[in-house]
């Protein structure tokens, strides 16, 4: 904003450009994981993804922390595949950079970079034990290195806000909030609308087939893919983006099948079937890019700022405002109430803030 000024796009930039670069990112991984092509599948399956698109260009809810997060994510893993293909020092420490980007972008579920990587060092089977711990070390030490410094800080200097973050962090699992409580099921009932219909079967072939020609290495994908969706799953209140860390995952797994499903031999019996199957799992989930995002759709404005809060004193409280997140965005005003203050409007007074009312049109 500093640079382009304060306009929604100068907000979504960041979030749109790292999202472009993963895409160049799950190629790379899903290259060294599986085949050239099914990287290709991948990356293009990533770069239709309907949420991804709404969450890198707000969108959505949890936008712009949950695209940083789910990147850095995908940067760390990354990083450890090459640190396991190369045993090379220098990607074990930014794999764990990343991992500590991803942390301080969105807390713990930051870390399943963490056993991913291990595991990702495991299923080479070229290592000692010892020189996968010691790997393994340097990237936990990397990520302390760039994690610890702001959380300390953060404990001493804002205790209570700290706190009440870590707590609100664990009341997700306990606590219906903000109405958003759903059953277990949700995550899972979510995968058909947004990879497909198809997604289902393909998961399930990922497990019969592909799965036991090469266990350690799709263990990997498995372990990505599961774990993100089994403790959310026990979480109470749920949002689709909580489980946004997997989806480079599923894009993998999802291509090996368009991958295999496309080049059958024409002798076998199911090669008809197959390819049409493998082109439902790109034609299916891209509807629903077309659906969520609306590209060819006219942009109505839903909101209006009035001139004279454009330049409105930075001491100004405004209330019963119809768009309140959007005018303290687009104004220098102090802070904008959908309702009325009670309470709160004697403190503000004395504490030197101009309580106005939202400006009525002209009669």
């Amino acid at each position: 904003m500093k640079v382009f000024g304060v306009v929604p796009w100068a907000v979504r930039l960041p979030s749109v450009l790292l999202s472009a670069l993963a895409v160049l990112l799950l190629f790379s991984l899903a290259k060294q994981l599986a085949s050239r092509s099914t990287a290709f599948w991948a990356a293009m399956l990533f770069a239709i993804q309907g949420h991804l698109i709404e969450l890198a260009s707000g969108r959505t809810s949890n936008d712009h922390p949950d695209t940083f997060l789910m990147v850095f994510v995908l940067a760390a893993i990354w990083a450890a595949g090459r640190m396991a293909a190369f045993d090379d020092m220098r990607y074990a420490i930014i794999s764990g950079f990343f991992t500590g980007l991803a942390f301080l972008s969105k807390s713990w579920p930051a870390l399943l970079a963490i056993p991913v990587a291990f595991l990702l060092l495991y299923a080479t089977r070229r290592y000692s034990l010892r020189r996968i711990l010691l790997l393994h070390g340097a990237m936990l030490l990397a990520a302390a290195c760039v994690a610890l410094p702001w959380s300390i800080y953060a404990l001493l200097e804002f205790p209570e806000e700290t706190a009440a973050a870590s707590t609100g962090h664990w009341k997700h699992f306990t606590e219906n909030i903000e109405s958003h409580g759903r059953p277990w099921t949700y995550f899972w009932s979510q995968l058909p609308m947004i990879h497909g219909e198809l997604v289902v079967i393909a998961l399930i072939w990922f497990l019969l087939v592909p799965f036991r020609k090469n266990p350690h290495t799709h263990a990997v994908l498995l372990l990505w893919w599961l774990l993100p969706y089994i403790v959310f799953s026990l979480a109470r209140t749920k949002m689709p983006a909580y489980t946004v860390t997997a989806v480079p995952a599923l894009c993998i797994i999802i291509a090996m099948a368009i991958d295999r499903w496309s080049s059958l031999p024409k002798e076998d019996r199911w090669r008809i079937p197959a390819f049409v199957g493998g082109a439902m799992l790109i034609v299916l989930p891209l509807r629903f890019s077309l659906d969520r995002t609306r590209p060819f759709a006219a942009t109505v404005p839903h909101y209006t700022t009035p001139n004279a809060l454009l330049v409105a004193s930075p001491r100004t409280v405004l209330v019963n405002c119809p768009f309140p997140i959007e005018t303290m965005f687009h104004t220098p005003i102090a802070g904008a109430y959908q309702g009325p203050l009670a309470t709160e409007v004697g403190t503000l007074t004395q504490l030197g803030y101009i309580i106005v009312d939202w400006p009525r049109p002209a009669q």
